[in-house]
């Protein structure tokens, strides 16, 4: 199945829909929450409980409604076989991110990433990149979807940089899950942009407490999530444009840990829950850091992966919006 969420602007404001990609007719979308009020309908419900019911199983939030289990799941599936053409997706929506993610984690999974990043730095490559599969925790709340602008944060002088992942997108809560059933929890995939300030990142690495200001600002998913069973497999084309021209190539297939052993790292000693967001990390070559390259304001960032499709965004103009430190004088302090 595909997945998607879109917008519509109502005087009430704007509500977003779930929508199902057809499976049966192409370039069909069914609106997932009409349909659900139509089957209601038809097994004997009066319209009033069939809407109260088709908003309560199908809401505006997609991680929401994983958490009613096999019970939505079963919903989007006859959904997506519906030929009706009673609950079509009605024209004038505006793709949004697919998930709106109950947490956000970010790895570091492909080698020729690190290793290319190593050396732009001047570092050696962590061993620990090897023995774990590494990972930050991303601020959920910043997440956008397809066409919107990324803002560019004013702790951000230069260094602007994308970064091409997947995104996997967690269905099913789980813990202390083992890499051969990990893959149960993954409802499906979706590409994910890791915008990154690179000068900031640089300073806040020296403090060895992870990326916070680097990375919180802003990632895009989109525009759709791919259940795995409709990808022609996990080593999948990826290829990111910068203002219509290729900067990125790579494949996702190069991973040296694995979508699976990703999954059950996450979910080892903590609970993993349904809606989670897991980026996969960047492919190699799959940032303008590792190119010597930066984005400037106003820059069409696309990256594309095979069986997904390509997610677009726009980057912002720098703002001064927000408070910025100023340097602390060093303090001695006697040492016990």
């Amino acid at each position: 199945m595909k997945v998607a969420r879109f917008r519509y602007e109502t005087p009430d404001g704007p509500e977003v829909r779930i929508a199902v990609a057809s499976t049966l007719v192409p370039e069909r979308w069914i609106d997932v929450r009409r349909f659900a009020r139509l089957q209601a309908e038809r097994r004997g419900a009066t319209r009033d409980a069939a809407q109260r019911l088709a908003r309560l199983l199908v809401p505006e939030s997609l991680s929401q409604a994983f958490e009613y289990g096999e019970a939505f799941l079963d919903i989007l599936r006859e959904a997506s076989r519906d030929t009706s053409g009673d609950a079509l997706l009605p024209p004038g929506g505006q793709l949004v991110a697919p998930l709106d993610p109950t947490m956000y984690r970010d790895f570091v999974s492909f080698e020729r990433h690190f290793v290319n990043m190593a050396r732009v730095t001047g570092k050696p490559v962590a061993p620990v990149l090897y023995e774990l599969p590494v990972h930050y925790i991303g601020n959920h709340h910043t997440v956008v979807g397809p066409d919107a602008e990324v803002p560019w944060p004013p702790y951000a002088h230069s260094g602007m940089d994308y970064e091409l992942e997947l995104g996997l997108v967690i269905g099913k809560t789980g813990r202390d899950v083992d890499p051969e059933h990990a893959l149960d929890l993954v409802f499906g995939l979706t590409i994910l942009n890791d915008f990154t300030a690179r000068d900031i990142q640089a300073r806040e690495m020296e403090s060895r407490l992870g990326p916070p200001k680097a990375k919180s600002f802003c990632t895009a998913i989109g525009p759709v999530i791919v259940t795995l069973d409709e990808l022609p497999s996990l080593d999948l084309r990826m290829i990111a444009r910068v203002n219509g021209v290729v900067w990125s190539e790579g494949q996702s297939g190069t991973m040296l840990w694995s979508i699976a052993e990703l999954v059950a790292w996450a979910s080892t000693g903590e609970l993993l829950p349904a809606g989670a967001l897991l980026g996969s990390g960047t492919v190699g070559f799959g940032s303008g850091a590792e190119l010597g390259r930066e984005l400037q304001p106003g820059d069409t960032v696309e990256l594309e992966v095979e069986g997904i499709g390509t997610l677009r965004n726009r980057i912002g103009h720098p703002t001064r919006a927000g408070w910025l430190p100023t340097p602390k004088k060093r303090r001695d302090h006697d040492m016990e």
